[in-house]
């Protein structure tokens, strides 16, 4: 079979998933944390980092995770005491599991060894050793999730890790049980952002943890995001993912019942389906159909459906570069050749080979771990296992100064290269009279041979305090309305200069900065081929020049689309229906790169013409049959008589740098300075008073760009609140505020900030 979109002759409605051809598939690479989420948890976070289980109380009654003055938390005997609690043949079955889970996590550890090598005069080495405490995440929203926490829980015992706590929010007895018989030292009955938070900088008996790990919702991972770094986390997970590669060899009914199995998870869960039968993909689609109607989670699986795709490739080949390309969390591969072609598949979470294997089976404790990377994060990391506790440490013992001579004189040597004295100066601490000798002596000579080679500078050979040589070059557009908007920037960065008459450069008095005013479309071959540093210039121009340049910062100016435009009588045709016309353009690379393709499926040639100016008049003056030019508010285009057809991209202004540019720290500071611009645009600062009792509501109100800055104030039960609100958005916020009980609130607008 051809790879390509699938008939659906037996699905008259529309499908469950949607028929997606190969070069359709949207990668799945995203930014983990959603940015509400994270300002949310911020101001949660800080409460916790400030005040400790009062916090965590707070949150956890607030969301119904507690009643108020009910135990936070669970300590051994009441785990034992809900271990107890439980049937005969639940605790046989989480026994099972936890042998299981526990069984791999060994293997996985004792595939490590400590590591010594003999280096001259001595000895260096690895030792491995698990973190002191550990913080486990068990999610308890829709369901009550005890398989997270054997999966966390026993790993971090595995591992050899002192304290072991879980978090879970309203833990049922199960939950309870598990946490029991996998190990854990105590459950925190909280959940989301606060739980998290609990578990890095500790509450009551609580943390603080050394590494925190487990999946949970949008707030649990941007907690997790934001205490990385003080503490090891496992991963910043979203929506799980499952992808099948399939072959008629596949049963319709299991492939369509693991991606149930998945697409009951959440929302905004991925399934999806890959295979070269175009009957497979029919009957799954019916199949599907069956199931969700009797299953008791429809609504959340159908809802994530809407998310999942099937496509249909010409080859196992193609199925393999598919599943690569979107390193899926889950892969299972249900062909005739599973093992090989399983063995091609280098990018996912978890694999799962022949029809076998299902995915559900490693969720629910087979052994390996269920807590996988998704959003494509599956290229650079592995999911949680022992590994994820343990550390591996270095170490170096020299015993025989004389023998380590030779190593000595090296880094004795490469320190004075790089100008560390004081390295070089420790470095021969470690030789022996003689050695140490040799090495000044060595020294002695170099400075004696710099002082006899060196001569006066000629005064007229200093340099000129006006030379502009050594400046960083930034280029703008010459003229156009690009150009006005982009000169606010400038002086927005505090940029000072003069430019002449007809002049094209002009230097800046406070920096060593020199403006360069090009053509708006030289910019970014300019700056590729190193002659300017950086400058502002459109998307669709550094996409036409196909050049290499870093993107430093998006400015949210100039922005429109460049678009093929048509005369109006013909709006209903698309790209296709002009492919082999002739078509006029300042963008021939950009036209060129759309036209190829359809000319090769229709085996034409579309005859593009370059001009550089008053394109939309080509059509009317019978020079072209239609236009490729950027449309902004589309008053132009109108008046020519032309309409939009399709759009070739979106394009706004960008800030652009050389990669080599030996000017990297003033690129880096004009786009700070850019940015504070940008954020000073969009936000003004809000300030008002607040009763201590209702600063957790107030800080929901105004969660800020990042977290509210809290003042004690005289008045022993108020604070004040300074916080950065979106300018669009704060009369909302002052009426809400009101509401609440805030009182002074003031409003000020920002010229400029420093995020």
């Amino acid at each position: 079979p051809s790879s390509g979109c699938i008939p659906c002759r037996a699905i008259m409605s529309e499908p469950i998933l949607k028929r997606l051809a190969p070069s359709e598939i949207p990668v799945i690479r995203r930014d983990p944390v959603d940015p509400k989420a994270r300002d949310v948890a911020s101001a949660i976070v800080e409460a916790v980092k400030a005040r400790g289980m009062e916090a965590v109380r707070e949150y956890a009654e607030k969301f119904g995770e507690v009643a108020p003055g009910e135990d936070l938390i669970i300590g051994k005997a009441a785990l034992e005491k809900a271990w107890s609690s439980l049937d005969k043949d639940t605790q046989k079955m989480l026994v099972r599991t936890v042998h299981r889970v526990r069984r791999f996590a060994v293997a996985q550890k004792e595939a490590l060894s400590e590591a010594r090598l003999d280096i001259p005069g001595g000895a260096a080495g690895h030792t491995i050793a698990a973190v002191e405490n550990a913080g486990c995440y068990a999610p308890g929203g829709r369901y009550p999730l005890p398989s997270s926490v054997i999966m966390t829980v026993t790993t971090a015992r595995v591992a050899g890790c002192k304290n072991v706590w879980a978090a879970s929010p309203r833990p049922t007895a199960v939950t309870l049980g598990a946490a029991f018989i996998a190990g854990a030292d105590a459950v925190l009955a909280a959940g989301g952002a606060h739980a998290i938070a609990g578990l890095a900088y500790g509450c009551g008996s609580v943390g603080p943890a050394d590494c925190v790990v487990g999946p949970g919702n949008q707030y649990v991972t941007a907690a997790k995001s934001l205490i990385a770094g003080r503490v090891a986390i496992d991963m910043l997970a979203g929506p799980s993912e499952c992808l099948v590669i399939a072959d008629d060899s596949a049963s319709a009914a299991t492939v369509a019942a693991d991606l149930l199995a998945q697409a009951e998870h959440d929302p905004q869960a991925l399934p999806a389906l890959v295979s070269s039968s175009a009957k497979l993909i029919e009957d799954v689609e019916v199949e599907l159909a069956k199931q969700l109607d009797v299953l008791p989670t429809a609504d959340i699986a159908r809802a994530a459906c809407k998310n999942g795709y099937a496509v249909l490739v010409a080859s196992d080949d193609e199925a393999v570069e598919i599943s690569d390309r979107l390193a899926p969390e889950h892969l299972e591969v249900h062909t005739r050749n599973a093992k090989e072609v399983s063995d091609r598949c280098q990018h996912y979470g978890g694999l799962f080979i022949g029809h076998g294997a299902a995915e559900v089976l490693g969720d629910y404790g087979a052994g390996p771990n269920h807590t996988l990377p998704t959003g494509g994060t599956a290229r650079s990391c592995g999911g949680l296992s022992v590994f994820t506790f343990l550390r591996i440490r270095t170490w170096l013992q020299l015993t025989n100064h004389k023998t380590a001579a030779g190593l000595v004189r090296d880094a004795h040597m490469l320190a004075k290269i790089e100008g560390l004295e004081g390295h070089a100066v420790a470095a021969a601490r470690r030789l022996d009279e003689e050695d140490a000798q040799m090495i000044a002596k060595t020294v002695e000579s170099a400075e004696a041979a710099l002082v006899a080679h060196s001569v006066p500078v000629p005064k007229q050979a200093l340099p000129d305090p006006t030379d502009t040589s050594s400046h960083m070059l930034l280029a703008l557009p010459k003229k156009g309305r690009l150009a006005e908007m982009c000169l606010k920037f400038v002086e927005a960065a505090g940029l000072q200069y003069h430019r002449r008459d007809r002049l094209d450069v002009a230097p800046c008095t406070n920096l060593p900065i020199t403006l360069v005013f090009l053509p708006a479309k030289d910019i970014a071959s300019f700056i590729s081929m190193g002659n300017v540093d950086a400058g502002i210039t459109g998307q669709d121009m550094v996409a036409e020049a196909n050049c290499t340049v870093n993107t430093e910062l998006e400015l949210g100016i100039g922005k429109c689309a460049l678009s093929l435009q048509v005369p109006e009588v013909q709006g209903s045709l698309t790209g296709a229906d002009f492919a082999g016309k002739r078509i006029a353009t300042s963008f021939p690379n950009l036209t060129r790169k759309f036209f190829e393709p359809l000319d090769k499926l229709q085996g034409v040639t579309t005859k593009i013409t370059d001009i550089s100016g008053s394109v939309e008049a080509a059509v009317g003056l019978g020079l072209a049959d239609a236009v490729v030019d950027l449309v902004e508010t589309g008053t132009t285009m109108k008046a020519a008589g032309l309409c939009v057809a399709e759009n070739l991209m979106k394009t706004q202004a960008v800030l652009i740098s050389n990669p080599h540019t030996l000017h990297a720290d003033l690129v880096c500071k004009i786009r700070q300075r850019f940015e504070g611009y940008l954020t000073s645009k969009k936000f003004s600062l809000m300030q008002y008073n607040v009763p201590r009792t209702l600063l957790p509501e107030a800080v929901l109100i105004t969660p800020g760009k990042r977290s509210p800055t809290v003042q004690q104030l005289d008045e022993e039960d108020w604070v004040a609140v300074s916080v950065m609100v979106e300018t669009k958005q704060t009369a909302e916020v002052m009426d809400q505020l009101k509401e609440l009980g805030a009182t002074d609130i003031l409003l000020m607008s920002l010229s400029n900030c420093r995020s």
